[in-house]
């Protein structure tokens, strides 16, 4: 992925799955970072972040699909936060596995992670199989996506990359703001992921430099 990050830290892929015609993104890519757990409400979930003192071999990136879910059910969120449970429920945490193993329709082992040219960066993941963990389309969807970011970004689609999961992301209503991001109520602006508004730290930064600018502007008017 050098190519790539090398001219956009961070880049960008958005993806309409061939299959399903699910949409797939590129999340939170970390050039020569690491993979990390975090816990959301009670269940270790999967991240990633880059050092500022020191850089490891790898690069780093969240392939999220996205879902929008029809009558009669209701219950999205804790949909996502099911399937991140089975990670904990079959691994006891973040699970990892080789592309290869799994397109093979088997489970990682450590031996045969270590036989790898990709050394695990998260050395507390369990290495399993993720497809007993994420529902079919989902699944087929990553696939897919990899499939397509290999011809952009070779290698990407090979049998060494490692598979880490579950990350989830919950996003709630957006909020109805200006363009400057002001909400209905006066004098008060919202910015970063928080708001419903963004998607990505890019973004988020981004739009605390809109709101920023739009209360001086308010501050310096007002004196």
């Amino acid at each position: 992925l050098e190519p790539l990050t090398d001219i956009t830290y961070e880049a960008k892929f958005l993806f309409t799955s061939p299959t399903f015609e699910d949409r797939v993104r590129t999340f939170c890519m970390n050039p020569y970072g690491e993979v990390v757990m975090e816990n959301t409400d009670g269940i270790i979930t999967v991240n990633g972040h880059t050092h500022a003192e020191y850089k490891t071999e790898n690069t780093n990136f969240a392939l999220l699909v996205s879902k929008t879910f029809t009558e009669p059910f209701k219950e999205p969120i804790a949909y996502g936060k099911y399937i991140a449970s089975l990670a904990n429920m079959l691994g006891g945490g973040v699970i990892v596995q080789r592309l290869g193993d799994l397109m093979q329709g088997r489970r990682s082992t450590a031996e045969r992670l270590a036989k790898g040219m990709v050394v695990p960066t998260l050395q507390e993941a369990t290495p399993g199989d993720l497809s007993l963990v994420l529902p079919y389309r989902h699944f087929l969807a990553i696939i897919e996506m990899l499939q397509a970011m290999d011809q952009v970004a070779p290698g990407v689609y090979s049998r060494h990359t490692l598979l880490y999961g579950v990350e989830v992301k919950f996003y709630s209503s957006r909020l109805k703001v200006s363009g400057d991001l002001e909400t209905g109520l006066p004098k008060l602006f919202v910015a970063g992921d928080g708001a419903g508004i963004t998607r990505g730290l890019s973004q988020a930064s981004l739009s605390g430099v809109v709101a920023g600018r739009a209360i001086a502007r308010r501050v310096a008017g007002e004196l």
